[in-house]
């Protein structure tokens, strides 16, 4: 279970994320610009990226040492898995009936109007997260304990507090997080059964970045070629 200091500050960084992002941010109207808005939540998790990495520098480094003696192997299984993952959503979300998954479109939903350059932006926090959001879940509040029994309810209870909070990515719709949920358990096993942070830190980046980065990386390349409007 959590005992210092560095863990107990390592769980704060990202409920902070979150208040701050969510209550403080609309207090001061900074959502009221979609480019500003951008900037400072980039910010905010690029900060608790940071402090993520500080607080458990040494743990990241421990792990990485043993996660690379067989990397290529690692490698290829994080690679087979990210396909798991990909047919887990899509079953789960094939259970669930489809309009109970529609997003509502928020007032202020911007988005579509920025430029291939700041959706790239946009695509720099999923592209990090995985560090702080396995740390945080899998680490923090799966790893940590010890007891066989804890560790199963663990499992689920940070599956489902790892799909919350996607809370705004779908805009308060609980159905929509399911998938996620039911991912956050996926990513607990695959650390459980590696007791290693970078297994599941893998599985998460990799997809990750084919949701997001690879995607806005397209995009701002077809933009500079002059194939879609930038």
């Amino acid at each position: 279970m959590v005992t210092n200091k560095k863990q107990w500050w390592g769980l704060l960084v990202i409920p902070l994320e979150l208040l701050i992002g969510n209550v403080l941010f609309p207090l001061l109207h900074v959502d009221k610009n979609p480019k500003i808005a951008l900037l400072v939540s980039t910010l905010l998790f690029l900060t608790g990226f940071l402090v993520m990495i500080y607080l458990f520098r040494d743990f990241l480094k421990a792990q990485w040492q043993l996660f690379r003696q067989k990397l290529f192997r690692r490698l290829l299984l994080s690679i087979l898995l990210v396909a798991g993952a990909f047919i887990l959503l899509q079953v789960v979300r094939n259970l669930i009936p489809s309009e109970l998954l529609q997003v509502r479109s928020s007032t202020n939903d911007s988005s579509k109007t920025l430029s291939s350059g700041w959706v790239l932006l946009a695509a720099v926090a999923p592209f990090l997260a995985p560090f702080a959001e396995e740390l945080t879940f899998r680490y923090l509040l799966l790893g940590s304990f010890s007891s066989k029994a804890l560790q199963v309810i663990m499992l689920f209870v940070q599956g489902i507090l790892f799909g919350l909070i996607h809370w705004n990515n779908f805009n308060g719709n609980i159905y929509a997080m399911v998938p996620y949920m039911v991912i956050g358990v996926y990513f607990g096993l695959i650390y459980l059964i590696s007791k290693n942070i970078w297994s599941s830190i893998m599985v998460h980046w990799m997809l990750n970045t084919m949701n997001s980065m690879l995607p806005a990386l397209l995009l701002l390349i077809l933009s500079l070629f002059g194939i879609t409007t930038s």
